[in-house]
């Protein structure tokens, strides 16, 4: 899997913003980690740590060993915390939900 170095790191930019934004559990972090380590492909080793991380959501940095940074347009950020929002979780953002859900509507690419 491609995008989880320091160099490239535009999946697991994506998984910290999911994970921040509460668009996804900490079980379900731990369950994507395990499942991109057990694939056979070459991985960070910061995915095994991720797989038993369980401490509060901003110490997911330390996890990682470093901060991954990607930039989000203003209607990406909004449909993750769509995501959020069609998922009954609690956001912590004052995201509107109406504005959220239609962001994920118009941004589709942002659901995988």
């Amino acid at each position: 899997m491609t995008g989880l170095t320091r160099e490239n790191p535009t999946t697991i930019a994506y998984v910290v913003k999911c994970y921040l934004s509460n668009a996804i559990s900490t079980l379900e972090l731990q369950t994507w980690a395990a499942d991109v380590a057990g694939s056979g492909a070459a991985h960070p080793d910061y995915l095994l740590d991720l797989t038993t991380f369980d401490a509060p959501r901003f110490h997911v940095y330390e996890a990682l060993g470093f901060s991954p940074s990607r930039t989000f347009s203003a209607e990406e950020n909004d449909a993750i915390y769509g995501i959020a929002y069609l998922r009954d979780r609690e956001v912590y953002e004052s995201v509107d939900k109406a504005r959220a859900l239609q962001a994920l509507h118009q941004n589709p690419s942002v659901r995988t």
